[in-house]
């Protein structure tokens, strides 16, 4: 260290935050692997950039619904099929996230 010495105050301090942080379990694996989980990435980004949810909502939103019409238009089940698809999809993977969140406690 080039600086001054820390006062004993200061390595008091300091000695207090590392032992906090020793002892968070998550952070200690994600130092020890040296990669973040998919999860907690995605969390991150989600977090700071809401506006990526609101465009994919929207075209997700857009495009089902130009299939929609589509397949009312032309009568063709094929496009509706794909709707209900989709749509099924979607909500597979929304209660995937809100079981995942639940058991983590972040949810009740």
């Amino acid at each position: 260290m080039d600086g001054p010495a820390l006062s004993p105050r200061e390595l008091l301090i300091l000695q207090q935050i590392e032992a906090e942080l020793g002892s968070d379990q998550e952070l200690e694996r994600e130092l020890r692997t040296m990669r973040t989980a998919r999860m907690a990435r995605l969390r991150r980004t989600v977090v700071a950039r809401p506006w990526i949810v609101v465009t994919v909502i929207s075209c997700c939103l857009a495009v089902s619904f130009a299939l929609l019409a589509l397949a009312v238009v032309r009568d063709q089940p094929v496009l509706l099929l794909a709707v209900v698809v989709g749509w099924a999809a979607a909500l597979a993977m929304l209660m995937v996230v809100v079981t995942h969140l639940r058991r983590r406690g972040r949810i009740r």
